[in-house]
C-alpha cells in the first residue's frame, strides 16, 4: 500500500462525497417539487380527478437507490483508506535525502523543520485532504504531511528519521485501536 493507491482513494470518495450531495440536493428539490405539488393533488382528488405523479416518486426512488450505493462504496472506500493508513505494508515514497527548513526557528522549541520531498515531485493533495479529514488536521505527532512534503520538527537529519518513523508508527497504533470509530467519524463527516 502506499501514498499513490491512497491519493487514489481519497480522490474517488472526495468524488463520491461530491454526488452524494449533488444527489442529496437534487432529492430536496424534488421534495420541495412535490409539496408545492401537494395541494394541487388534494384539490384533484376532492374533485374525482385522480393525478399521480409516478415519475417523481420514481425519480425519488432512483436517487435513493444511487445514494445508497455511493453511500456503500464511500464507506468500502473509507475502510480501506483507514486500512492503508494503518497497514504495516505502508511506503511513503519520499526522497531519503531531506532539506533543511529554518533551522535556528525560536518558535520551535530550538527544533528545526526538516522537509522531505515526495520522490519525482510527486503531489498528494487527495490524501492531505482526507488525512486531514480523519486526523483533523494534517499532524502526527512530529509530523506535518503536506501535498509535496512531509515535514518533520526536529534538530537534524538523525532526529527527523527517528521522529518521522516514530509519528509513522504512533499514527498505525492509534489507527489500529480505533478504525471503527475513525470510520465512523469519517464517515459521518463525509454525509455533511
Amino acid at each position: 500500500m502506499d501514498l499513490y493507491y491512497l491519493d487514489e482513494l481519497a480522490a474517488r470518495i472526495k468524488v463520491n462525497r461530491d454526488k452524494i450531495a449533488r444527489l442529496r440536493q437534487e432529492l430536496a428539490d424534488l421534495d420541495a417539487r412535490m409539496r408545492d405539488k401537494a395541494i394541487d393533488q388534494e384539490f384533484a382528488r376532492l374533485i374525482g380527478y385522480q393525478q399521480e405523479d409516478e415519475d417523481a416518486e420514481s425519480m425519488r426512488a432512483r436517487i435513493n437507490s444511487e445514494i445508497d450505493a455511493l453511500e456503500e462504496a464511500l464507506k468500502n472506500d473509507m475502510e480501506e483508506f483507514i486500512n492503508g493508513l494503518a497497514s504495516s505494508e505502508l511506503i511513503i515514497p519520499i526522497d531519503p535525502r531531506p532539506v533543511i527548513g529554518d533551522e535556528h526557528s525560536t518558535t520551535n522549541g530550538g527544533r528545526g523543520k526538516i522537509i522531505y520531498k515526495y520522490r519525482d515531485s510527486a503531489i498528494f493533495t487527495n490524501f492531505v485532504g482526507m488525512f486531514s479529514v480523519i486526523f483533523n488536521n494534517c499532524t502526527v505527532k512530529d509530523i506535518i504531511f503536506t501535498p509535496d512534503s512531509v515535514v518533520v520538527n526536529a534538530k537534524d537529519e538523525r532526529e527527523a528519521r527517528y521522529r518521522f518513523v516514530n509519528s509513522i508508527r504512533e499514527m498505525q497504533r492509534m489507527l489500529v485501536k480505533k478504525a471503527n470509530a475513525i470510520a465512523l467519524i469519517a464517515e459521518q463527516q463525509v454525509k455533511r
